[in-house]
């Protein structure tokens, strides 16, 4: 696969992650399971690809797109099996990591779009 055809398949996974992440007012998921989870396997695997494919050249942007991802995952994770009382704190933190890792995925696809095939 090349660099571009990875960052366009980094876009895609983008978009399959906000398509399957829509909730109603209770907080249910309305997307269809099989959204979710080809959304969660694509995004999964772009992350791998695209930490392999920087890592020798662009090894910051390789550790941040990683340590954004697994920082929001941990965070997502205590939300929602650990609420605080008022959940503020963890909500604060959870949308500050979600930011990070839209910016690490943004940074990541412009350089793999960019990098020249070798």
């Amino acid at each position: 696969m090349k660099n571009r055809t990875l960052a366009i398949f980094g876009i895609i996974t983008y978009i399959l992650g906000v398509l399957s992440s829509a909730e109603d007012l209770q907080g249910n998921f309305t997307a269809p399971i099989v959204l979710i989870v080809i959304s969660g396997i694509a995004s999964f695997v772009f992350i791998i690809w695209a930490i392999i494919r920087l890592w020798k050249e662009y090894r910051i942007i390789s550790i941040t797109l990683l340590f954004s991802v697994i920082l929001f995952s941990i965070l997502t994770i205590t939300q929602e099996f650990f609420p605080s009382p008022n959940g503020s704190l963890i909500i604060i933190l959870l949308n500050i990591s979600k930011v990070a890792e839209f910016v690490a995925t943004f940074w990541a696809i412009v350089t793999l779009y960019q990098k020249k095939n070798i």
